[in-house]
């Protein structure tokens, strides 16, 4: 059992809170036994899982998955949920080539929200077949807020650092207003969706050769939660209906 706080895999655990070691050794952190049920199915074998005494979680064939036990109280200081977790893994992050970028894309620009990543994240993985490519001044997917609010979908779902000049053509903005209502297309596409705040940024935009505007009643929200937009999107072009197709 780890004892002592100067165990290296409890100073490994506090060095990838910070998005410059997790860049550095490529790894990430899941807290909770549902993200490492997650961590197994997609094939992925964890760097190591820490656990509190008595909890044994469950390997990809069933039976107890290795790991090693860490005092309660350890565990609790280096935990991020709060109320502390049972289970603490660390994995290798996924990250695909941009030189073979093709078929439909996600192009995330300057999305600086942890939850709508992660968000989205989930969503292209329940709706599409399609890569997210993460682009310039975006946070980090695997971030832990982001990796929480993918419920697992971090594990399984292609991700690509890119820039829009690499992404396929053709290419749809998804912009507050003045574009098209979302209508029927069929894939490959990449849509585009930017910050919270600024939305596309002007260099984005010159790369799109249509924009998409969710229309909103009058008197409802200001705008929509970019996530939000992002399911829409993406089921425009999931939807046997949207795509022409016979149900």
């Amino acid at each position: 059992m780890i004892t002592s706080p100067d165990n290296e895999k409890l100073k490994l655990v506090r060095k990838l809170r910070l998005k410059k070691h997790r860049a550095k050794l490529a790894l990430f952190l899941t807290e909770g036994e549902d993200l490492v049920r997650s961590g197994f199915a997609s094939g992925l074998k964890p760097r190591a899982l820490l656990t509190r005494p008595g909890f044994e979680p469950e390997g990809p064939d069933g039976g107890p998955a290795e790991h090693e036990e860490v005092e309660p109280d350890l565990l609790d200081r280096v935990s991020a949920t709060g109320s502390g977790t049972r289970v603490i893994g660390i994995w290798p992050q996924r990250w695909e080539s941009a030189e073979r970028l093709s078929g439909t894309c996600l192009f995330l620009d300057a999305v600086g929200d942890p939850g709508n990543m992660g968000t989205i994240i989930r969503t292209v993985d329940a709706l599409l077949e399609a890569t997210v490519v993460v682009g310039p001044d975006c946070v980090d997917p695997y971030a832990p807020g982001s990796v929480r609010a993918s419920m697992g979908s971090i594990f399984g779902q292609p991700l690509v650092r890119a820039t829009i000049e690499q992404t396929p053509e053709p290419r749809i903005a998804m912009v507050v207003s003045g574009g098209e209502a979302p209508g029927p297309l069929r894939a490959p596409v990449t849509i585009c969706l930017g910050s919270e705040r600024e939305g596309l940024s002007p260099a984005v935009l010159d790369h799109c050769g249509l924009s998409w505007t969710v229309r909103q009643r009058k008197q409802g929200a200001e705008s929509l939660n970019v996530a939000a937009a992002a399911a829409i999107a993406c089921e425009r072009i999931s939807s046997p209906m949207a795509a022409g197709e016979s149900s």
